[in-house]
């Protein structure tokens, strides 16, 4: 057993505790990490590649982050979840349990697709073939055990359904299932999914949506529902405009219970 595979075993049981990031970057040159300290990381994940996890992110019990991976603020990973290859999720997403997001494939146009064989047997290099990133926006819902292909771009708002696999992109707002996932309804009008496209509340900070409750537990029906970005700016007439976006000032304690 490999010192490399010794240290990422028990960093696993460990769940990547806050003062050991700085050890793998310095003595592991393919693994680099930059997680924020209110991000969470049960027992049993393994991080490999260049991870980036956001504030209030949490990776449940044994989630696998392999590549090139970015979560963003909020975004929770539930058990079994697998990220490999170039992947971006966005902020406030819900990604169910044993979802996985596959970026490199295996070429298919030549005698063997077994990857190992070239290396071990014919000292050669057989290229993963790919289609480019996967992109994930922000309020994403993705169902238990869905699979996430090479070059797909999910928009914001988007659900897909469990057990899906999806090929092709996702607009914002819609609503996909099946093998290949196809649109099935729209999660809102589409006067109210612009609105709400405008408005990116994602990109606030906590103590704003907080400020902002009252709408966020209002069923959206019609394009009333759903305020102006500028009248959401002018809600609170004593915020500094900066505030309304970027660092949440606020502390970890009592997010997400």
């Amino acid at each position: 057993m490999t010192l490399a595979t010794v240290l990422d075993r028990t960093l696993s049981l460990l769940g990547y505790p806050q003062p050991t990031h700085g050890l793998v970057n310095r003595f592991r040159d393919e693994t680099r990490l930059e997680v924020d300290p209110t991000a969470r990381i049960a027992t049993g994940c393994l991080l490999r590649g260049q991870v980036a996890l956001a504030p209030r992110t949490r990776l449940s019990r044994g989630c696998i982050l392999n590549g090139d991976v970015s979560v963003g603020r909020g975004t929770n990973l539930e058990p079994e979840c697998e990220l490999v290859g170039d992947v971006d999720l966005g902020r406030y997403c819900a990604i169910a349990r044993e979802t996985v997001f596959q970026e490199p494939n295996h070429e298919m146009g030549q005698p063997s697709l077994q990857i190992r064989l070239y290396d071990r047997v014919l000292d050669s290099d057989l290229r993963p073939a790919s289609k480019g990133r996967i992109t994930v926006g922000s309020d994403v819902w993705i169902g238990a055990r869905a699979t996430i292909l090479s070059g797909v771009e999910i928009g914001d708002g988007a659900v897909i359904g469990a057990g899906a696999i999806v090929t092709d992109d996702v607009d914002p707002y819609a609503v996909v299932a099946g093998v290949p996932a196809k649109r099935i309804k729209w999660r809102f009008p589409e006067p109210v999914r612009e609105k709400l496209l405008d408005l990116e509340w994602w990109e606030w900070d906590e103590r704003t949506i907080r400020a902002n409750r009252e709408f966020f537990e209002r069923e959206l029906t019609d394009l009333e529902d759903v305020p102006s970005a500028e009248e959401f700016r002018l809600a609170d007439p004593n915020r500094k405009p900066e505030a309304v976006r970027g660092t949440d000032p606020s502390p970890a304690s009592g997010y997400f219970g």
